[in-house]
């Protein structure tokens, strides 16, 4: 059987024997609503246990948009656009919102690729910068231990909106929610005390409740709200099908059972060898 299987931005063709494939798993056929920005904007009128944004945020406060960096898939020139006109509405002004790219341990953006990741008129119109792990301000500690530490500017700010894609993570249970500011905007000490529950056995993929390390990230949150999260589901060309809006914890959850349903699938036998595409 010749498969063709999804390799960046180039399919690799690999032949494999008929009588040695045991299946190939691919996403449930499920019925799809609006999709891409128009389905953000359908989420943003229809927020998850949250007022709209709109009515959240107050002329003259300081906003922050918190999103993924290079490293994940998430489509945020498409989706913060939608936030930022949701702010104006509000009142609020372009000089007091800024984006921030939640780098975690990682490296920081160079300014061609936030504009790659962010859009040019996102890029141009608000202050878009990479968290700093030197910069931050410790807001508690979790019972568990994991020290609090935020990213200066997300600290500091009067409202925090998290943006992120929810899939499957392999020891946080899921993407997406809380993860934008644990630990997406803070420190190397912190994140090593989150990740070090990772060998815990119930710290595993498609796993909420008892999860460790989720629910360590989600204590957090009582030391540095969040406002509002926008997070969307990826179909296999990673194009928005499917997005929640509202609360940190409900909204984020109605975005894991949507996931479930389109891509947790039940293997009638294990195999000996899987082949994973990324896409």
């Amino acid at each position: 059987m010749e498969l063709a299987i999804g390799f960046g931005s180039i399919p690799q063709i690999v032949n494999i024997p008929d009588n040695q494939i045991i299946g190939i798993l691919k996403a449930n056929n499920i019925e799809i609503g609006l999709t891409g920005v128009d389905e953000v904007k359908r989420s943003l009128k229809n927020p998850i246990d949250t007022a709209r944004l709109r009515d959240i945020v107050k002329p003259g406060e300081k906003v922050v948009i918190i999103t993924s960096d290079i490293t994940r898939p998430v489509p945020s020139h498409k989706i913060i656009p939608t936030i930022l006109d949701e702010l104006y509405e509000a009142g609020v002004k372009k000089e007091d919102i800024s984006v921030v790219l939640a780098l975690g341990s990682h490296r920081r953006h160079t300014e061609e690729e936030k504009i790659r990741l962010l859009g040019e008129r996102v890029y141009n119109e608000v202050k878009c910068i990479d968290s700093d792990a030197d910069d931050c301000v410790r807001m508690g500690v979790t019972s568990s231990g994991t020290p609090v530490d935020i990213f200066r500017l997300v600290a500091e700010a009067d409202r925090r909106i998290c943006v992120g894609n929810i899939e499957y993570h392999y020891f946080a249970g899921y993407s997406g929610g809380a993860k934008a500011i644990m630990p997406g905007v803070s420190t190397p000490s912190a994140i090593q005390a989150n990740h070090s529950k990772m060998i815990l056995d119930d710290a595993k993929a498609g796993k909420l409740e008892g999860n460790p390390v989720r629910e360590d990230l989600e204590e957090a949150i009582k030391y540095c709200p969040i406002d509002f999260i926008v997070n969307v589901v990826l179909d296999e060309k990673k194009e928005i099908i499917y997005s929640v809006a509202g609360d940190y914890i409900k909204a984020h959850r109605e975005g894991c059972k949507f996931l479930d349903k389109i891509y947790k699938i039940r293997l009638k036998e294990k195999a000996d060898i899987i082949i994973v595409s990324q896409g």
